[in-house]
């Protein structure tokens, strides 16, 4: 076991193939690295920040770029904390609004802390990359990020501050009467030895009267006996007294509204699904972005952190929900399968089938509201289970600690006095250990998360002209055909949007010329053409498909020159001059 867990973890080499590619220059840029106007923030990517800190950071950003990176806060917490929102974007290639755009987020719960790290990566990594590498490059000129690095600020601030547990807190801060007892969040866990951490309890008891008995080998573990054998211990809850004086213990937490179970698409009451709130939107933090999103339709790719698990999944979050339509599945298994490359030991999973049911989710509702190819990742796989059993074991999570963090993760068992127990012991695992990567194991975690960001961008759709296709019907009566193509995985208009009307389809217009006819070329060879029966002067176009090809048909009437202008709510705008002069005698 201790050479299993001392060998260097290399998943470098897992990933080599797809580094290579994307290092490979694709279009060269000439640009120059970005000079920032301050000295930009220098984070330690090998420590958590807690919500002050990581609001210095942004700050420290937008100061150093502050044509590029623009911070605004676009809602309040419960508390009254700003819930940040950066855009970044190269502002002399367009407005924010006018591109294809990529949301990020992260710490949508309270305990899962290092999504935000990831964003901040990506956000640092970007900036520091601009003119230095091509595909960083091309994304900031060609798309919009939007990140909400910390979507529940309130729940950070108490995961850092006061005491906690790997999974407490969890919820937004939303008064809820857990117990049904007239008051709310009154019979919480409680600090009793002091030491910052919300650890387990156990009592010793007479032999043959408790549930658990040491382990031989090492007396910190608690064995649970067998049917017939005795124990000299029972486990209590975590640490915590009867507030309430209910004879319950920690039944009445702060909360329990959980902010990934109280988005729009599919939200499902308490009585289905607990955390769910008293309606969509309750929360004014979920509720913030959900606001803001809706005046940003050219949100096209979607990215939530959480954490753990080492997963990439999509929806449904449901099995009632509607599949996934076969042109989207095709953009979704795209990216998740090689992102799978590049973090080795995630598994790319459909929530309801390979985890559990989820309604009201984050990537849900930007998927079936807005249409934007959307993916949730569970942060880190803890790397305890050297027998490759699948689980980890009370022996394996110990030597973990003695052997690899030196003893700092677990609190050995020691005596207190409770109020009500009488002498009990008092110990166990810190809130950081199981779900966050050790310092030493967090900037590799962040680097490959914010890698695939920067992937999934890079397949947001771009669009670009082919050669037309011009002919002359009359004397100045013209039949152009005109190529749309698009080389990223992700159409203009997912087919859910289409199917569903989330949005506008893209639009066609031309000036210069009369248009007499529009529509759109199925088959070319065969001369098949779908006319717009309506205003053919706006050809409606519902989207160019990912790796795909629209061709525009126009019959044309004018002279010298007509400009084409494509309009895509995802996909950006596109112009092109097209000369009224025959290209091809049909």
């Amino acid at each position: 076991m201790i050479r299993r867990l001392f060998a260097p973890v290399n998943r470098f080499t897992a990933g080599l193939a797809l580094v290579a590619t994307l290092a490979a220059p694709g279009l060269a840029y000439a640009s120059a690295p970005l000079e920032p106007a301050a000295t930009p923030p220098t984070p330690r990517w090998n420590t958590l920040m807690d919500v002050d800190l990581v609001e210095q950071h942004l700050r420290g950003y937008a100061a150093a770029y502050p044509d590029w990176v623009t911070l605004e806060s676009i809602g309040e917490s419960a508390e009254g904390r700003a819930i940040w929102l950066v855009t970044l974007t190269n502002p002399a290639t367009g407005a924010h609004d006018t591109k294809p755009a990529m949301y990020v987020d992260g710490n949508t719960h309270a305990n899962e802390v290092q999504g935000t790290e990831a964003t901040l990566y990506m956000l640092d990594f970007a900036l520091k990359n601009y003119g230095t590498l091509d595909r960083v490059t091309e994304l900031l000129d060609r798309a919009t990020f939007y990140l909400v690095p910390v979507v529940n600020p309130d729940g950070r601030w108490r995961w850092f501050n006061e005491p906690a547990t790997a999974n407490f807190p969890r919820t937004v801060v939303y008064p809820v009467d857990d117990d049904r007892d007239g008051r709310v969040d009154e019979d919480g866990f409680d600090d009793l030895d002091g030491n910052g951490v919300i650890t387990q309890m156990r009592k010793k008891v007479p032999m043959g009267e408790g549930t658990h008995r040491l382990d031989a080998d090492d007396p910190r573990i608690m064995v649970r006996v067998e049917a017939g054998q005795k124990g000299d211990y029972v486990m209590l809850p975590l640490e915590g007294i009867d507030n309430d004086a209910d004879g319950s213990y920690n039944e009445d937490l702060i909360g329990y509204v959980d902010p990934n179970r109280v988005w729009g698409y599919d939200w499902q009451p308490e009585y289905v699904q607990r955390g769910a709130g008293p309606y969509p939107f309750a929360p004014p933090e979920a509720r913030s972005i959900a606001l803001w999103a809706l005046e940003h339709p050219n949100i096209g790719a979607v990215q939530t952190f959480h954490n753990s698990g080492a997963m990439i999944l999509r929806g449904p979050g449901a099995k009632s929900h509607p599949r996934i339509p076969r042109q989207d599945l095709e953009a979704f298994d795209l990216i998740a399968e090689e992102g799978e490359r590049m973090l080795p030991g995630y598994d790319y999973l459909i929530a309801w089938k390979d985890l559990y049911t989820v309604y009201g989710s984050t990537d849900g509702h930007f998927y079936r509201t807005m249409g934007a190819i959307s993916f949730t990742n569970e942060l880190y796989e803890a790397p305890t289970d050297t027998d490759g059993d699948g689980e980890t074991s009370p022996e394996e999570r110990w030597a973990f600690n003695d052997l690899l963090t030196l003893g700092r993760q677990m609190i050995d068992w020691a005596p207190y006095d409770h109020p009500e127990f009488g002498a009990i012991e008092i110990g166990g695992a810190r809130q950081d250990v199981g779900r966050v990567p050790e310092g030493w194991m967090l900037e590799e975690e962040t680097h490959r998360n914010a890698a695939f960001v920067l992937f999934h961008a890079h397949h947001l759709p771009r669009i670009m002209y082919g050669a037309p296709r011009v002919t002359q019907v009359d004397r100045d009566l013209w039949r152009v055909e005109l190529p749309v193509h698009n080389d990223r995985a992700i159409a203009t208009m997912t087919a859910v949007a289409r199917q569903a009307r989330l949005h506008r389809p893209d639009i066609a217009t031309v000036e210069g010329a009369t248009v007499i006819a529009s529509g759109i070329v199925r088959d070319s060879l065969r001369n098949a053409i779908d006319l717009q029966e309506h205003r053919p002067g706006r050809l409606m176009v519902e989207g160019v498909p990912g790796h795909g090809v629209r061709t525009l048909f126009f019959l044309l009437d004018g002279r010298g020159t007509a400009t084409v202008t494509y309009d895509s709510v995802k996909g950006g705008t596109i112009t092109v001059d097209v000369p009224l002069e025959a290209t091809d005698a049909r």
